[in-house]
């Protein structure tokens, strides 16, 4: 999800600056929920670099220590790893738990919807639906370990699920939480007239309001609401059933995507070339300038007249060039990715093999724009 992408790469950011301040513990904190989030290589290297410090840091404490203490300092060192790896399976701390449950105690006690995510009664749907991204994330139960977690969750999810609602919100303003109880009694005298509300017993999300809840959708469901009526009893009811022909139109701008596409993949030809030898290309031919080399296929027809000719030669070198920058670029990218890691690691060996690493692409589309320029 994008979303936890971004809220990763905001940790690894806090986690090196941590790590300007010698502060290797917070740094680790912060690189676990990042992972957490979304597992990415640039939170590994940061790992390593940690790991590389505290190493080079035990050796330089363990050639000051004498042979008399050298048992102890190993126990005491394995102690440190093994509360450092506790900690590292614990991410969360005694203050980060601290401060999630005063956050889940008033989510809890809260009444007030727009209290509940932290919007004001003039908030709009973008407003809504960011806010209630940013809390389903923190509180959801996979991510957030502390006691109640999964009640706050279920609560934001409530308030949403009224607000994101036009005519919900405007009954909830108009009424408050008066409007559930009159709700059940419209429901009870008139079957099934009447607004859905949320009610306590109405906890589980089904798969089609998420998608309603992430990508706005508010029309009509067909979701099947529950009522408790006895115990280990349920009673179910539909509110605004689909018919065949609303589903038919609203599937349909769909189903003319996928018929384009087809068709589209029919419509575009082959090329005529290719730099690389593969299954049908396999004819070898070169440009009567730059001497490029390329491959078509075994019914390939050279263009009759000296214009054609030119054009299509034309179009190989176009297409050599635009290889070679792409070679070049992923070179560049890889050798500037190993100065970075060396850097970040103080590892000078792995810095000098990097810089050692060479661009042929590079170094080749020089020489080419040098020649044929």
């Amino acid at each position: 999800m994008e979303a936890n992408k971004d809220a990763a790469l905001h940790y690894l950011e806090l986690a090196e600056r941590a790590l300007l301040t010698n502060d290797n513990a917070r740094a680790m904190r912060y690189i676990n929920k990042s992972e957490d989030l979304f597992p990415t290589q640039k939170a590994q290297d940061l790992r390593d670099q940690i790991k590389h410090r505290a190493t080079h840091s035990s050796n330089n404490s363990t050639t000051n220590e004498s042979n008399t203490t050298s048992s102890n300092h190993d126990r005491a060192n394995t102690n440190h790893n093994s509360s450092h790896t506790r900690h590292r399976t614990n991410s969360k701390t005694t203050e980060d738990f601290t401060s999630e449950e005063e956050a889940i105690k008033k989510i809890k006690t809260c009444k007030d919807y727009y209290t509940i995510l932290g919007v004001s009664k003039t908030a709009s749907e973008a407003d809504l639906k960011k806010a209630y991204r940013k809390l389903a994330l923190q509180f959801h139960p996979d991510k957030c370990k502390a006691p109640g977690a999964t009640e706050a969750f279920k609560a934001i999810g409530k308030a949403f699920s009224v607000l994101s609602d036009p005519k919900k919100r405007e009954d909830y303003d108009q009424y408050g939480h008066a409007m559930e109880p009159q709700y059940e009694n419209n429901h009870r005298n008139h079957g099934h007239g009447g607004h859905y509300y949320y009610s306590d017993d109405d906890d589980d999300f089904s798969a089609e309001e998420i998608f309603n809840l992430f990508f706005g959708y508010s029309g009509p469901t067909n979701r099947a609401y529950r009522r408790r009526q006895h115990p280990n009893t349920f009673h179910f009811t539909t509110h605004s059933p689909q018919t065949n022909t609303t589903t038919l139109t609203q599937i349909l701008p769909y189903l003319l995507l996928f018929l384009i596409s087809i068709i589209g993949t029919f419509l575009v030809s082959e090329p005529q070339f290719q730099l690389h030898r593969t299954g049908k290309y396999t004819v070898l031919r070169t440009t009567r300038s730059a001497d490029i080399q390329y491959y078509v296929k075994q019914d390939f027809r050279a263009p009759s007249t000296q214009t054609e000719l030119d054009r299509f030669e034309s179009s190989v070198i176009d297409e050599y060039i635009s290889d070679l920058r792409n070679q070049c670029y992923r070179e560049q990218q890889h050798k500037e990715s190993m100065i970075w890691r060396a850097r970040m690691m103080n590892d000078n060996n792995l810095y000098r093999q990097a810089q050692q690493l060479t661009t042929p692409s590079c170094t080749k589309l020089s020489q080419f724009a040098r020649t044929y320029a």
